[in-house]
């Protein structure tokens, strides 16, 4: 468990071309690594164009995805397996550490 600061769940969208296949596998694994950690958040999946525009904190994607959304205020997290829980963890806490939202 880690120390969450926001006053509010985190916001998370997972990512993948057409929003159907990939992201929705992704969302189960960061939902799984999420509730591990004890951090509040709504996770939903989409494609691409979706994603750009979203009001999300965190858009996790594949690593060949992280191109297109270039451009993007939002802050991305590229994943070279998209069910590897150790990946994910740790890529999720690293960005989560550079927005301040957890303790150090």
């Amino acid at each position: 468990m880690v120390k969450y600061k926001f006053g509010r769940p985190l916001k998370i969208l997972t990512v993948c071309g057409v929003g159907q296949g990939s992201s929705l596998i992704m969302r189960m694994f960061v939902e799984d690594v999420l509730k591990e950690l004890g951090i509040p958040a709504k996770v939903e999946h989409t494609e691409l164009l979706t994603a750009k525009s979203s009001d999300a904190d965190i858009i996790v994607a594949s690593v060949i995805h992280v191109d297109e959304l270039k451009g993007s205020d939002k802050v991305v997290v590229p994943l070279k397996n998209l069910v590897d829980k150790e990946e994910i963890k740790s890529k999720l806490l690293e960005a989560l550490s550079k927005m301040n939202a957890i303790e150090p």
